[in-house]
């Protein structure tokens, strides 16, 4: 694993500008209590589009498990399809695209003055200056780089720190089992993927916002009308931030049209000036920026998807992705086994290539 990232860290990530966020069109009204829907743009090739949305359905073979396939576009929604016995109804589990999600949660503490991203982390285990994990701050665990050894194994229980964490007696404590783990470098040289890093960070913000056992998710999910959202609590009441946030598939469109326009909803700020441009910033290797994931790696790690992209992405191919250049949010569900992978993004690809550009992107330059 370690060798695995070391490798990572050797790509390239050019200097460059990030795309744009496009701001919601003049007249298009926020999804807040419903979408606006729509027929695609005249500029949008339905036929194509409509053949590979039916391609998605009817090819298990090659794009085996899918459920659920939402398309906004330019704020509207103009696709939106659903396998046999899943409906717009269905609550939709996030994997890993709560780790998405607990980084907006993130943002609306430091917007508030409840967390600084900088200075140590408020972590009681790691409270005295000895410790060399007192030097981790809330930065380094939004991009994933404090240092941790938390091996992110599924299919070896005796490696693996995830699944205990996860699957152990009664889910216990998950941020405080993350807590135990011992330094593998130095925070901020290794950049390495933890669900054990989410789960600790969630318990931070929880604790620095305080309340009741939910009241630090309700100010995201009730500014967007995110009215489905039902995140699951580990024993110690935190919100199991790695992996377990389910919702509709629209409910995920909105977060992911909140992502699209920058944090803004219909007029408010919900996330601080900036942030989700902080959360699409690349770490070393250009696989990943703050809790999200990225796409500007040299070469890019998804061929067909546009560099500036920004995902959301969980386990069995969850999929919320943003494209800036395009004004676009693609929601994909269903469940998708590894090696079914790089035909689901090249799919995905397509289906985005089928939206025009809107703004010049410096990311292909």
């Amino acid at each position: 694993m370690r060798l695995l990232i070391a490798i990572m860290l050797l790509w390239a990530v050019p200097a460059m500008a990030l795309t744009p966020l496009p701001p919601q069109p003049d007249g298009v009204t926020w999804p807040t209590a419903a979408w606006p829907e729509a027929a695609p743009a005249p500029d949008v090739d339905t036929g194509e589009l409509n053949a590979l949305l039916d391609r998605g359905f009817t090819d298990p073979d090659t794009l085996p498990g899918m459920r659920a396939m939402l398309i906004v576009h330019r704020g509207v929604l103009v696709a939106e399809r659903y396998a046999p016995g899943f409906s717009r109804d269905r609550k939709f589990l996030s994997q890993s695209v709560a780790k998405t999600v607990l980084g907006a949660l993130t943002g609306i503490a430091v917007r508030d003055g409840k967390l600084s991203l900088d200075g140590p982390a408020p972590v009681a285990a790691w409270r005295d200056p000895g410790d060399p994990r007192h030097a981790i701050s809330v930065r380094h665990l939004l991009q994933m780089t404090d240092g941790l050894d938390f091996t992110e194994a599924y299919f070896n229980p005796f490696t693996s720190d995830v699944l205990p964490m996860l699957f152990g007696g009664e889910r216990g404590d998950m941020a405080a089992y993350a807590a135990t783990r011992p330094m593998a470098a130095a925070p901020g040289t290794l950049w390495s993927y933890s669900s054990g890093t989410a789960n600790l960070l969630s318990g931070i913000v929880r604790d620095a916002v305080g309340g009741t056992k939910d009241s630090y998710l309700a100010g995201l999910f009730d500014s967007i009308g995110m009215s489905s959202a039902e995140p699951e609590f580990d024993a110690a009441g935190v919100f199991v931030g790695s992996s377990w946030l389910h919702a509709t598939a629209r409910d995920w469109a909105r977060f992911g049209l909140l992502m699209l326009r920058g944090g803004v909803w219909d007029g408010k700020r919900i996330l601080p000036e900036g942030w989700v441009d902080f959360m699409r910033t690349p770490q070393p290797g250009g696989v990943y920026g703050a809790m999200t994931w990225l796409n500007t790696s040299i070469p890019k790690r998804l061929p067909t998807i546009p560099a500036d992209a920004f995902i959301a992405s969980g386990h069995r191919g969850q999929v919320i992705a943003m494209i800036p250049s395009k004004d676009l949010v693609v929601v994909r569900f269903g469940r998708t086994g590894y090696d079914r992978y790089d035909a689901l993004y090249e799919w995905i690809g397509q289906v985005i290539a089928v939206f025009p550009d809107v703004s010049t992107d410096p990311l292909s330059h």
